[in-house]
């Protein structure tokens, strides 16, 4: 059985409504794929209430925590000394997603302590070169920040303010290197 990693953590989807909207999310990783780190959002912000889940490649995360990165489906970049911004891209729209930075790091610590360094490397040598710039995969329904939830009761916002454009379901257009997808 492969080890896994599975941590709590908030998210605060970003529009154009006043307040952003905070949401638990929940951080995984699973030694089978010891490249890449998933992020599922929960089903009431999903546009059919299904769970939302990301997967991408791990170390897209830990160096978007201290520069910008990303080309393609997710990018990362750092936001002041704290804050990390998550932006995920599909072909109807853009989710904008900051998360504190310390639950993220401890998160990529508990992955790596997880996965040793042989493993790692042993899946990064199978998947080639690719790997590390593979686009991200998408199960689910795409992110709904138009979601009828009422009101978030972390900033005391209507949750049917928010107007920005999300992601909807499918796979990346991109082959994802590592066998994500």
């Amino acid at each position: 059985m492969s080890p896994t990693v599975e941590q709590p953590a908030k998210a605060r989807l970003i529009t154009d409504a006043p307040w952003p909207r905070t949401v638990s999310v929940l951080l995984r990783y699973d030694g089978e794929d010891p490249l890449a780190l998933r992020i599922v959002f929960p089903p009431e912000v999903s546009r059919d209430q299904g769970e939302v889940v990301w997967a991408f490649a791990r170390d897209l995360l830990e160096a978007g925590l201290l520069l910008p990165c990303g080309d393609g489906d997710v990018e990362v970049w750092p936001c002041g000394r704290a804050q990390t911004v998550v932006e995920f891209h599909s072909p109807d729209g853009v989710a904008v997603v900051q998360f504190d930075s310390a639950p993220l790091r401890r998160f990529l610590r508990s992955c790596s302590a997880t996965a040793p360094a042989e493993v790692e490397a042993n899946a990064g040598a199978k998947a080639g070169a690719g790997a590390r710039a593979r686009a991200a995969e998408v199960s689910g329904s795409g992110l709904d920040t138009h979601a009828d939830v009422g009101t978030d009761t972390d900033t005391g916002t209507d949750a049917d303010a928010d107007e920005a454009a999300t992601p909807k379901a499918g796979h990346s257009t991109r082959a994802a290197a590592s066998g994500v997808g």
